[in-house]
């Protein structure tokens, strides 16, 4: 396994559990019943988690990668696609002038306020870089990354928000805290084993994967089947197919 991940796992106490029931006993939640979330917690738990502060770790964020990819493309007219946006927190701060967005939520600041699928299924236009931080679910990622790269220019990058869940409740499908990464992670079980492409996970903001497409005649791996039914305990195990990368490391290799 990486040691680049691995070295961050670490044990919860005994104790644990008892103390997340009580912190959601404390704080209901408006959207889904206690005794559902105490059911759900109970059969998920698992006290193995990864000790990062994406805060601490390094004061490089998301936009400094896509920038840094921006500027190494060196070309003129880039051409840049935001998936998932929202209020812009991240597309403001992108370094293109060509540049558009898809959000489904009606309060978003988003180009195009529709679904991904809706907007790939009429996209015609080919992108140099794309962002994709959009729904956090296994399926949808799954297809908003192989919509992304076929409509990306070769040589082009993919960047994805959160490939790294740091413990079960974070991981957890559908959502049941706030910071949530959901079961993303197993794109990038898919990715790291797919041809063509050029893939590694930078461990900053959330964990950031980052995708060059070396070839236009790329295979994606799909492993549906043996993916789909998993959980965080397996993605400590499984992801030892993916490099991880220190990110001060990999920004100075831009």
């Amino acid at each position: 396994m990486d040691s680049k991940i691995n070295k961050f796992y670490s044990q919860h106490e005994d104790e644990y559990l008892e103390k997340i029931i009580e912190n959601f006993s404390s704080q209901p939640s408006p959207k889904i019943k206690l005794e559902e979330i105490i059911k759900i917690v109970k059969e998920n738990y698992h006290n193995k988690y990864i000790k990062i502060n994406w805060t601490s770790i390094t004061h490089l964020r998301k936009w400094d990668f896509i920038n840094a990819a921006i500027k190494k493309l060196n070309k003129k007219n880039i051409e840049y696609l935001e998936i998932g946006v929202f209020r812009n927190e991240n597309f403001d701060l992108i370094n293109c002038e060509s540049k558009i967005s898809v959000d489904p939520d009606p309060e978003s600041k988003a180009t195009f306020k529709t679904t991904s699928d809706e907007f790939f299924s009429k996209n015609k236009k080919k992108f140099d870089v794309i962002f994709i931080d959009g729904l956090h679910e296994y399926l949808q990622c799954q297809k908003d990354t192989i919509n992304a790269l076929n409509c990306l220019n070769e040589n082009g990058y993919i960047f994805f928000h959160d490939f790294v869940p740091r413990n079960f409740l974070e991981e957890y499908n559908p959502r049941i805290v706030n910071l949530w990464t959901g079961d993303v992670w197993k794109v990038s079980i898919e990715l790291s084993q797919s041809s063509g492409l050029d893939f590694s996970v930078i461990l900053a903001d959330c964990g950031l994967g980052m995708l060059i497409k070396n070839s236009n005649n790329f295979n994606y791996k799909y492993l549906n089947d043996s993916l789909k039914d998993l959980g965080f305990k397996e993605f400590l195990n499984l992801n030892k197919t993916v490099c991880y990368k220190d990110a001060d490391e990999a920004y100075k290799n831009f």
